[in-house]
């Protein structure tokens, strides 16, 4: 989907109409087939709306990780943000009319636009949800078909590079599952505590590479973040649905009050709101 497309369907859809998981059956049909075509303003509007809750996740996950720091849990707080990327590249691929969807009885569905600027529909029967590593690669595919704003971003977001890619997800991997990976922390006095961070989240000069896990994790979380702040923002003045738009712009500032506890996150998160919307925490 190009960003033009994206901003005609947005003149037509409206989110008040729940999630994809509401608006499957404005299209299939029981016994029609497992692969089934039709028009849906509602279904568009829905994924729409799930772009918007996955956001402000990904947003809520950002904030939470320094608090988590603060705790001397830096481990979770490298789960946090794993889990604020994993949400953004969710609410990207959303805005692109894409998902996989389970319906309430059991039922599971893949539903991908098919016609640039109209909200025109294939929905087909999956019978196995996404893995995180499909998550991945249909978010890479996604930002470099749309190739929003411009090249340097997309290649920093969706990267080509072997050493990068998936290296979020390798990461929480890791210190999740792994026996004698994670929590070392918790064994550190204060003082070694505020060192093995500041090693951790140093920058070396020499590029995303250089980074550790961790830091380049933290990182691209707040890339994803900027990213898919600055589409939302763009379509802003399209939404037919100018309340909820309002709203949901509300919410996120009440979520940078909320969840901020310092002040290079207010920076940053206040930085992701429109400026009509400048937050005065802080």
């Amino acid at each position: 989907m190009t960003f033009s497309d994206l901003e005609v369907v947005l003149a037509l859809a409206s989110r008040a109409h729940g999630y994809a998981r509401d608006n499957i059956l404005n299209i299939w049909t029981p016994g029609g087939g497992t692969d089934q075509k039709g028009y849906s303003r509602e279904l568009a509007g829905a994924l729409l709306r799930e772009a918007d809750v996955f956001f402000d996740r990904a947003l809520v996950l950002y904030l939470l990780r320094s608090h988590l720091k603060s705790l001397q849990a830096s481990t979770w707080a490298g789960v946090a943000s794993y889990y604020s990327n994993y949400f953004s590249a969710l609410s990207f691929i959303r805005l692109n009319l894409c998902s996989v969807t389970h319906m309430p009885g059991g039922g599971l569905f893949a539903v991908e636009i098919l016609s640039g600027g109209n909200p025109y529909f294939s929905i087909r029967s999956r019978t196995r949800r996404l893995g995180h590593t499909d998550v991945w690669n249909q978010y890479y595919s996604t930002v470099r078909d749309m190739a929003w704003p411009d090249s340097n971003i997309v290649t920093n977001l969706a990267p080509t590079h072997a050493a990068l890619q998936f290296r979020e997800q390798l990461y929480r991997e890791r210190i999740n599952y792994r026996p004698g990976e994670g929590f070392q922390e918790i064994y550190l006095v204060p003082p070694r505590y505020r060192k093995y961070l500041k090693m951790e989240f140093q920058d070396t000069g020499l590029g995303y590479i250089g980074l550790t896990d961790a830091g380049y994790a933290e990182t691209m979380a707040i890339e994803r973040l900027r990213h898919v702040a600055a589409l939302l923002r763009r379509l802003k003045t399209i939404r037919q649905d100018k309340s909820i738009e309002q709203h949901a712009w509300e919410n996120r500032r009440a979520i940078v009050e909320r969840y901020s506890s310092t002040t290079a996150d207010i920076r940053s998160a206040t930085d992701l709101l429109p400026r009509t919307q400048v937050s005065t925490v802080g």
